[in-house]
């Protein structure tokens, strides 16, 4: 089949401006279509965690997105009126660490713009019709009537996937019972605007973000929805659980939007079927707690960009695409049962549950260690892909980092300056390999073995953050960085061969 671009798109959502921004950083002939005439006007998603500015920084556009966004010092839970111990990000480790507040419809405005200094334009209003895949590519026919070929296709199109529909994955899971309404509006109220808070009752919770402002998102979650209530939620509805937790000290302002849902949880049973991909909620739906789903979705798209960058050029095979899916698929059912844990631990209506919350909350909240477990769980940090079948520790290391964890930031010298991972990560594409005092020869021939146009080495032999980061001795040690920021191999010693063999493994 010929092929008149690399990789289609379908969906300009934040899981789809990511993946053509990792994509078109590896030099691969995207389009990205969507079926909306317009960019959306609503918030929507809010959260970015502390990884997702890690990918950010990578994609560059850390600077931009910091420049918008409102900053939450943390997060304060109220249980029937007593205040729980206060859940803090600031002890996480690296350059990003506290949740930021930005409206998802600024984040697509965000990336959508540095996708079009890239020379890559959301086609706007033309949506994905039908397709069909074989071992030669994908032959897609548009909204507008056009047909063409791609190499891949990618299903970002949201939770009502047509990608994920005509390729027939289950997906898979259940709808919430409760009652949700959502009210983004200007407020006056007493509290800390820096915060968000967690009012938790026994008829249910009332959740309060910061946007900025004078500006908050304020969810009501009740057991179940009232026969009466209208379709349309109202302000009223809102103002009434404020006038009894606070009287007189609330008060409403200019609404942005106003809307009642219900919440599901699904997974696709496959994000990968041949050369078709799901990313984002066409693979992955639920719960809002934590502000999970779009750093999720976005994160899909960074591990799926640099192995399609790969397999476009014939650099890689099988092996590394498939690993997409061993990758990502344990990851979003990690995060699935995350999220309804937390959720039925803090707001769901089992009774046993409710009736042990009292009990429950402040012992986790008030246990030191347990509180920053769950900061660093939901800032991603502690995301790895240690499962995967395409990583290895060749020799053992009893402390530190193994192969399959996120490669942490840290300063050292190389080539005569100063220089941090993260920055390297953003200004090159390519498999990083760092090499801890090797010997010369042994280095000239691990040089000699690397493809340069897939890993560069580094030599990176003095730096005490680096050392310290990395937990390395005073002995040889090599390392690989993959370009998605994750530790792909690691070993002690400087013998170029395993290297090597481990690349020739992965790339297949």
């Amino acid at each position: 089949m010929a092929h008149d671009i690399d990789v289609l798109i379908a969906g300009a959502g934040p899981t789809g401006l990511a993946a053509a921004l990792a994509l078109t950083r590896h030099g691969v002939r995207v389009r990205v279509v969507e079926q909306n005439a317009a960019p959306s006007r609503h918030s929507k998603a809010l959260v970015i965690q502390a990884r997702t500015m890690e990918v950010f920084h990578a994609l560059g556009v850390a600077e931009d997105v910091l420049a918008k966004t409102q900053p939450m010092r943390g997060v304060q839970p109220v249980l029937e009126g007593k205040q729980l111990p206060f859940v803090t990000f600031d002890g996480l480790e690296g350059p990003y660490t506290r949740p930021l507040m930005l409206r998802q419809s600024q984040t697509e405005q965000l990336l959508a713009a540095r996708l079009e200094t890239l020379g890559v334009c959301v086609e706007w209003g033309v949506g994905l019709r039908d397709f069909e895949a074989d071992e030669g590519g994908v032959r897609v026919t548009l909204s507008n009537g056009e047909s063409l070929g791609a190499a891949y296709l990618i299903g970002c199109d949201g939770a009502h996937s047509l990608v994920r529909k005509q390729l027939g994955v289950d997906f898979e899971g259940s709808t919430y019972d409760n009652d949700f309404i959502q009210v983004d509006a200007k407020m006056r109220w007493p509290l800390a605007e820096d915060t968000g808070y967690a009012f938790i009752r026994e008829e249910g919770a009332l959740v309060c973000l910061p946007l900025g402002e004078g500006i908050f998102r304020t969810i009501y979650i009740r057991q179940e929805r009232p026969e009466d209530a209208p379709e349309e939620p109202e302000l009223r509805e809102f103002q009434a659980v404020f006038d009894e937790l606070m009287p007189g000290e609330v008060e409403f302002g200019e609404v942005e939007w106003i809307i009642r849902f219900r919440l599901h949880e699904r997974l696709a049973s496959r994000f990968r079927v041949g050369r078709v991909f799901l990313a984002g909620d066409a693979a992955h739906i639920h719960t809002p707690a934590g502000g999970q789903g779009m750093n999720t979705g976005i994160q899909d798209a960074f591990n799926l960009g640099w192995k399609l960058g790969l397999a476009v050029r014939g650099a890689a095979g099988e092996r590394l695409l498939e690993s997409y899916h061993d990758e990502r698929h344990p990851i979003a059912a990690d995060v699935l049962r995350f999220t309804d844990l937390t959720f039925k631990t803090a707001l769901g209506s089992n009774a046993l549950v409710r009736k042990l919350r009292p009990l429950i909350l402040p012992f986790v909240l008030g246990n030191r260690y347990m509180r920053g477990n769950a900061a660093r769980t939901v800032s991603q940090l502690d995301v790895n892909v240690r499962r995967s079948p395409i990583v290895d520790d060749r020799r053992f290391f009893a402390t530190g980092l193994h192969a399959g964890d996120r490669a942490p930031d840290a300063s050292f010298a190389h080539d005569g300056a100063s220089s941090r991972v993260f920055d390297l990560l953003r200004d090159d594409p390519r498999h990083l390999v760092f090499a801890h005092y090797a010997q010369g020869h042994r280095l000239a021939a691990l040089e000699r073995g690397l493809d340069p146009s897939i890993a560069r080495v580094i030599v990176a032999n003095e730096g005490e953050e680096l050392e310290a980061r990395y937990h390395l001795g005073d002995g040889p040690a090599i390392w690989v960085v993959r370009p998605d920021g994750y530790i792909g191999y690691r070993q002690s010693g400087d013998e170029p061969e395993p290297v090597l063999e481990w690349f020739q493994r992965t790339l297949g």
